[in-house]
C-alpha cells in the first residue's frame, strides 16, 4: 500500500470508490468524471452548506432495511482531498507497529503484481477473500490455542461518532483544541456531518471512503486495545466490524472482550452481544451454513444438468432459511459460472424442451430473488447470459422476460423498493426488452422522488443536478460489457 502514489489512491477513490459496490447500484451509476482538483469545492468549513444524502435500500428483515447512500460529490472529493494531502499520517494509523489486531477489511484494494496497480474490486468481493482468510489462515494458528471468540459491532456505521475521526486522526485533546478547524481531522469530521444534514452521529454506508474512515476509527481502537492487552497471548482479526480472536482460555477470551468493548465504548461504539460468542476449538473456526451447502456445491464441477441447477437451488434456499443473512444464495449463483464466466447449466437438446428449461430458470431465479433482494443485481447477470445466448433462436423469450419485468416492478413499486425498480429499469432498458411507459408501472410517490429513481425514470442524471458533476450514463451505453463481468460477485480470479 505504501509503495501505490497517492495520486492513483486519490484517482480510485473518486472513480471507482464513490458509489456503493457493484450489487448495489447498476452500471448506469458511476463517477468516472470525478476526479481529484487543485483546490477544494467547500473553500470555508468553518460555514458549510447543510447537504442530504442521496440514500437507497434493500430490506435485511421484516423491521429494517440495509440502507446504503452517497454523499454530495463535493463533500466526499473534498475529503479524498485533505487525506491525499495527508496521506502519509493516514497510512502510518492504519499500520500502525503496535497494532496486534489484524484488519483485513483495507478497502482500497492493492494487487500483487509488481506495477503498484489498483484493482476495481470493492468490499463485497473482499468479503469473499475475509471468510477464505478466517477458514484457512486462521486455522494455521488455532493449534496453538484453546478457544476462539467472535462479536461484531452493533450497527456500526450508522453510529460511528463523527468527531471520532477526529480523535483519531489528530488525538482528542489536539481535536478538541482545534477551533478553526485547521487540522485535517477536524476538517474531515466537519465534511461528513455536512454531507449528512450536520449530523454528527453515522457516516454514509457504501462508498469506499466511508470504509476507509471506517478502518482510521476503528484502528486507532485496535491500538489502544493493542495496548492495554500487552501481556496477554491471543490473535485477533477483523474485517471491518466483525472480529475473531484466538485465545488461550475463556477467561482471556472475555477479558480481550471486555477490553475491546471498553475501548469501544469511548467512541460511543457497542459490542453486539448476540453476536459475541466464546466456543472451543475448533468449533467456531466454520460456518455452519458453509458446513451444509459444501456437499451440494457447485464450484469445482464445469458442466451441470438443468435439474442438478433446480435441485442445488432448492437446497440453497433451504439453506438461507435455516440461517438467513448467509451469502449462501450469492454464492450458488456465482458457481453457476466458470472461471471465465461461461454459463454452466446444459439445457436439453430438444427445442420445445429447452425453452421451457430457460423460462422456468428465469422463473426460479426471480422466485429466488424474494428470499433475498439483495441478490437482484447478480440474478439479473444470469439472466442477462442466457437470454442473450437464446433470444435469437427463441422468440418467445423477449415477450416472456419483458412480462416478468413488468410484473416485478408493480411489485417492485407496491412496496416502495427504490432499489428493484432502479435494477429493473435498468435491466429493461439496458436488454432492450421494448418496455415503455416506466412511469405507469412505477406510481408509488413515497419512491419516485428517490433519486436513483428518477435518474433511471429520465434516463437522465438527477443526483446533486447542483454540482455540474455527471454521475450517470444511459443503460444502453452500458452494453459493451456483461453483467457477469461487472460484479463483484462473479469475479473469481481477481
Amino acid at each position: 500500500m505504501k509503495s501505490v502514489p497517492k495520486d492513483l489512491v486519490a484517482d480510485w477513490l473518486l472513480k471507482i470508490g464513490y458509489f456503493p459496490e457493484s450489487n448495489v447500484l447498476p452500471p448506469s451509476f458511476e463517477s468516472s468524471n470525478l476526479s481529484l482538483q487543485d483546490k477544494p469545492f467547500n473553500r470555508d468549513i468553518s460555514s458549510l452548506a447543510r447537504r442530504e444524502l442521496a440514500t437507497i435500500s434493500y430490506p435485511r428483515s421484516l423491521l429494517s432495511s440495509r440502507v446504503f447512500a452517497s454523499q454530495h460529490p463535493w463533500n466526499y472529493h473534498d475529503i479524498v482531498f485533505y487525506l491525499h494531502q495527508h496521506w502519509d499520517a493516514v497510512l502510518d494509523k492504519l499500520f500502525n507497529e503496535d497494532l496486534r489486531i489484524y484488519s483485513y477489511s483495507m478497502p482500497i484494494p492493492v494487487t500483487k503484481r509488481d506495477d503498484r496497480h489498483l484493482s476495481n474490486l470493492r468490499a463485497g468481493r473482499m468479503i469473499y477473500e475475509w471468510v477464505r482468510m478466517a477458514e484457512n489462515d486462521l486455522v494455521l494458528d488455532a493449534t496453538y490455542y484453546k478457544c476462539i471468540a467472535k462479536t461484531d459491532i452493533t450497527n456500526f456505521y450508522a453510529s460511528v461518532y463523527t468527531h471520532s475521526i477526529a480523535w483519531a486522526l489528530e488525538g482528542r485533546d489536539n481535536a478538541f483544541q482545534d477551533r478553526q478547524c485547521s487540522l485535517v481531522g477536524n476538517k474531515i469530521d466537519k465534511l461528513i456531518q455536512y454531507a449528512n444534514d450536520a449530523r454528527t452521529n453515522g457516516i454514509p454506508v457504501g462508498s469506499a471512503l466511508s470504509d476507509l474512515i471506517a478502518e482510521i476509527v476503528l484502528s486507532d481502537v485496535d491500538a489502544r486495545v493493542s495496548n492495554a492487552l500487552r501481556d496477554l497471548d491471543f490473535v485477533a482479526v477483523r474485517f471491518k466490524d466483525d472480529y475473531r480472536v484466538l485465545c488461550q482460555s475463556e477467561e482471556d477470551a472475555q477479558k480481550f472482550l471486555r477490553t475491546l468493548s471498553f475501548e469501544l465504548g469511548k467512541v460511543n461504539l457497542i459490542l453486539n452481544e448476540k453476536k459475541t460468542t466464546i466456543s472451543d476449538l475448533p468449533d467456531g473456526l466454520y460456518r455452519a451454513h458453509d458446513r451444509e451447502y459444501f456437499p451440494h456445491s457447485l464450484r469445482e464441477r464445469e458442466s451441470i444438468s438443468f435439474k442438478a441447477f433446480e435441485h442445488t437451488l432448492l437446497i440453497a434456499l433451504d439453506i438461507h432459511r435455516k440461517y438467513p443473512g448467509t451469502s449462501i444464495l450469492e454464492k450458488f449463483l456465482s458457481e453457476l459460472l466458470t472461471a471465465g464466466n461461461r454459463l454452466k447449466i446444459r439445457f436439453a437438446k430438444q427445442r420445445e424442451i429447452k425453452s421451457r428449461q430457460i423460462k422456468k430458470l428465469f422463473s426460479l431465479i426471480f422466485l429466488a430473488k424474494r428470499e433475498s433482494e439483495k441478490l437482484l443485481g447478480n440474478a439479473l447477470a444470469i439472466i442477462e447470459l442466457v437470454y442473450l445466448d437464446n433470444v435469437r433462436a427463441f422468440d418467445e423469450l423477449k415477450p416472456y422476460l419483458s412480462s416478468i419485468i413488468k410484473t416485478e416492478l408493480r411489485r417492485s413499486s407496491e412496496k416502495a423498493s427504490a432499489f428493484e425498480v432502479v435494477w429493473l429499469i435498468f435491466f429493461s432498458r439496458y436488454l432492450g426488452l421494448g418496455i415503455t411507459g416506466f412511469e405507469d408501472l412505477v406510481k408509488n410517490e413515497t419512491i419516485n422522488d428517490n433519486l436513483y429513481v428518477k435518474s433511471m425514470l429520465f434516463s437522465k442524471n438527477k443526483l446533486f443536478a447542483e454540482a455540474n458533476i455527471n454521475l450517470f450514463v444511459a443503460p444502453s451505453e452500458c452494453r459493451g460489457e456483461r453483467l457477469v463481468d461487472r460484479l463483484d460477485v462473479f469475479k473469481k480470479n481477481a
